[in-house]
């Protein structure tokens, strides 16, 4: 049976997800390279899932792969693109962020290679994408987390807002997609997918809310054009090893790389 081969650059949460996902053997794909910038995390993934997969950087990583997957920080997403690019492979990007500080990226890449966005922890991306053919002229993203998910944010550390003080719901960011990724490049990938299949990241508005009574990171989009108006709520559980991680993000990696997978062995069967 073809299988994809498949590279991952990040071997963390999201990674262990994947290589779960894939030994329950549904998904016509294997990972045969690692990338990590800590490589001793690289060879504990491999060791963990008993991988046959080589440890390698990310130039040799491309050099042997069908389908790149990102799922480290958005600061490698260019190096990333550029390798895909070089060695013609298409590849998943989780770290949506970075694109937004890069977006010729994606005109670049359009007529070489496919670059693939998740929906991540969202709901709702497919009518906010069939709203854009008639248009948009508002939309709002509310992102609600309980503390713990943002432990270590150097952007409430700098407005001084200590996360232990807060005891009823506190919006502690509001702004557009743009400045809320970098202001929390690891919490609001989110933000970044909306803005890229809607108005862009400068007009989407971004509202973040720390809720110490919240159990589960909630993300609601409402979003108005001459379609109407659309409201979704998601309320995700965190990810079995990762609080700061919604599940449903790791689903969704899952999930592209099914249909990638999938394309791919159609496309060899042809």
């Amino acid at each position: 049976m073809t299988k994809m081969r498949v590279g991952l650059v990040g071997c963390g949460n999201i990674g262990a997800d994947l290589c779960i996902a894939l030994r329950k053997g549904a998904i016509p794909a294997e990972i045969v390279a690692l990338a990590d910038i800590d490589p001793a995390q690289a060879e504990k993934l491999r060791s963990t899932f008993q991988l046959e997969a080589s440890v390698c950087d990310l130039e040799e990583l491309a050099s042997q792969v069908d389908f790149i997957v990102e799922c480290a920080v958005g600061a490698v997403v260019p190096d990333v693109v550029s390798a895909a690019k070089n060695h013609g492979c298409d590849c998943l990007i989780m770290s949506v962020g970075g694109l937004l500080e890069h977006p010729e990226l994606i005109e670049e890449a359009r007529d070489q290679i496919q670059l693939r966005v998740p929906s991540g922890a969202l709901v709702g991306l497919d009518g906010i994408r069939a709203a854009m053919e008639a248009g948009l002229h508002r939309v709002v993203l509310t992102t609600r987390k309980p503390p713990k998910s943002l432990e270590g944010t150097a952007y409430l550390e700098e407005k001084g807002i200590d996360l232990n003080e807060i005891r009823e719901p506190q919006v502690v960011f509001e702004g557009n997609a743009q400045e809320a990724v970098k202001a929390f490049p690891k919490n609001v990938n989110v933000a970044a997918a909306l803005s890229i299949m809607g108005i862009g990241p400068k007009e989407t508005v971004v509202r973040l809310i720390v809720d110490p009574t919240a159990s589960v990171n909630s993300h609601e989009v409402v979003a108005e054009g001459a379609f109407g108006r659309l409201q979704t709520v998601a309320e995700n559980l965190p990810s079995p090893r990762n609080a700061k991680s919604s599940y449903l993000a790791s689903l969704s990696a899952v999930a592209e790389l099914r249909a990638a997978a999938e394309a791919f062995c159609a496309h060899k069967h042809v």
